[in-house]
């Protein structure tokens, strides 16, 4: 999947902009994609001395409800709090994509298993790209107890934020670039090594079995 990351204010905030959320309380969940993307959306639009994150829980709920209590000036979120947010009115400042991806440990996988797992992924992405729509629903199981997401309805969601693609081996140049990004942050150390940092070997087998 794709993954769609919204920066969000709440309906009465002065922000209509990236550009004015400098300086401003941005509260995003380290250590997951949307933390990244939030900081990638920001530093496109000021210096980042002017960026100014809090730490927040990995549950868009908790981060979401601390938006609206006013407790921070903005924070980031995936679907299906996307939708949650404009319902509310609050207002999306910018959007960015990314890919998601998976970790396994060399010992713990084999190309046949990871090769079935492709397959069953590109059968799943043909599917759900034929009517994504049907699909959307999937969104509200992760969130059996809120009753904000499960008020949400299928003509709710704007599709254009639900992008998949069938799986295909990392890029090393997107690989390194993400990496020396991630490295001027401080958020990892030393100098990018395609070689520990990607099976190469395995992934190239596991994707050719996928196609057989």
């Amino acid at each position: 999947m794709i993954v769609c990351a919204a920066l969000i204010v709440p309906p009465d905030s002065d922000v209509y902009t990236p550009y004015e959320l400098a300086h401003k309380t941005v509260a995003i969940d380290h250590g997951n994609g949307t933390a990244y993307a939030a900081l990638q959306m920001l530093e496109g639009a000021m210096p980042r001395h002017a960026i100014t994150t809090v730490a927040a829980d990995l549950n868009p709920a908790v981060r979401f409800s601390q938006l609206l209590r006013g407790e921070v000036d903005a924070t980031v979120v995936q679907e299906p709090y996307i939708t949650v947010a404009e319902k509310a009115g609050c207002r999306i400042i910018s959007t960015t994509f990314f890919h998601g991806t998976w970790v396994a440990a060399p010992e713990s996988i084999t190309p046949e298993t990871y090769a079935a797992f492709l397959r069953a992924l590109k059968q799943a992405v043909r599917r759900i790209n034929a009517d994504k729509r049907r699909y959307v629903s999937y969104f509200l199981q992760d969130h059996p107890d809120k009753p904000e997401v499960q008020s949400l309805r299928p003509e709710d969601f704007n599709l254009d934020r639900v992008r998949l693609m069938e799986p295909a081996p990392i890029p090393e140049e997107q690989a390194r670039w993400a990496w020396e990004w991630m490295s001027s942050w401080g958020i990892l150390h030393g100098d990018f090594d395609v070689k520990s940092q990607i099976n190469q070997a395995f992934q190239r087998e596991a994707h050719e079995l996928a196609t057989r």
